[in-house]
């Protein structure tokens, strides 16, 4: 099931334009930057893309990522919008989930286990290019899932 298709359940209401391009680009960008760091050997580029969620999390208006989307090559023409009716409250828990599994990944680098840190910080990749490719967003699901519980607002 697609986090789209989830989203489209009755029981779930939209609550405006979200923009899947945005979306997309944030999870290429994440991609990117812990494949980069892993292929380099560099954890500072995890401490970067969880510190880039983690703000974006918190404040959505800092979203770097989103912002160079936004500013940059939106206006530019570079990357076209696709709108859709959904909520961004699932994609932002999404988001806070994968910060807190790259700071367990930063707490394993500093206690030395670099194995660890590198494992936690793919997985993250990986479920950023499952939602990339197949449209399917794990932290969604997880929170639709704490929803039903009634332990996440609607």
């Amino acid at each position: 099931m697609t986090s789209q298709q989830v989203l489209s359940e009755p029981a779930r209401k939209p609550t405006g334009s979200f923009d899947r391009t945005t979306l997309r680009f944030n999870q290429a960008m994440i991609i990117f930057f812990l494949v980069a760091g892993f292929v380099l050997n560099l954890p500072l580029f995890v401490l970067f893309v969880a510190a880039v969620m983690a703000i974006g999390t918190a404040i959505p208006a800092a979203a770097l990522f989103q912002r160079i989307y936004q500013d940059i090559l939106k206006p530019a023409g570079v990357l076209k919008p696709d709108l859709r009716e959904e909520a961004a409250a699932p994609h932002r828990f999404a988001q806070g989930m994968g910060a807190g599994v790259l700071i367990l990944a930063l707490i394993a680098f500093a206690a030395g286990s670099s194995t660890l840190g590198w494992a936690l910080a793919i997985v993250v990749a990986a479920l950023a290019a499952v939602n990339l490719v197949f449209g399917f967003c794990a932290g969604c699901f997880v929170y639709f899932q704490l929803q039903r519980l009634g332990l996440v607002s609607k």
